[in-house]
């Protein structure tokens, strides 16, 4: 985030800054983690998201200090039928050691 945020019980527009060449990879509807992992952790339904300004609207309760992690959660979890198309956005990102392959895995 590029600004604080005081929680609210109403819609509000959270400036961003994108993580990559998917231009932050949020969908309306979906859910964001706001600070993944840290001492303000939150869980918030995204209402609207402009690319190219790097915003979105949601409902934030809580407060958040500029520079914490926007990042799409991953549930609640999508439910795959047989049939169903899988497709993935693969970044490059850096090897954590230089000189070896990096390994993905995909379980399904």
């Amino acid at each position: 985030m590029r600004q604080d945020i005081t929680g609210s019980g109403t819609q509000q527009t959270v400036s961003t800054a994108s993580y990559g060449a998917n231009r932050l990879g949020l969908e309306v509807g979906r859910f964001i983690h706001i600070d993944l992992g840290g001492a303000n952790e939150e869980f918030v339904h995204l209402l609207a998201a402009d690319p190219d300004n790097q915003t979105l609207d949601a409902i934030v309760t809580g407060n958040h200090l500029a520079g914490e992690n926007i990042r799409p959660a991953i549930w609640p979890t999508p439910i795959l039928n047989e049939g169903d198309d899988l497709a993935f956005d693969i970044l490059s990102v850096a090897s954590p050691d230089p000189g070896s392959d990096l390994t993905v895995v995909i379980q399904t």
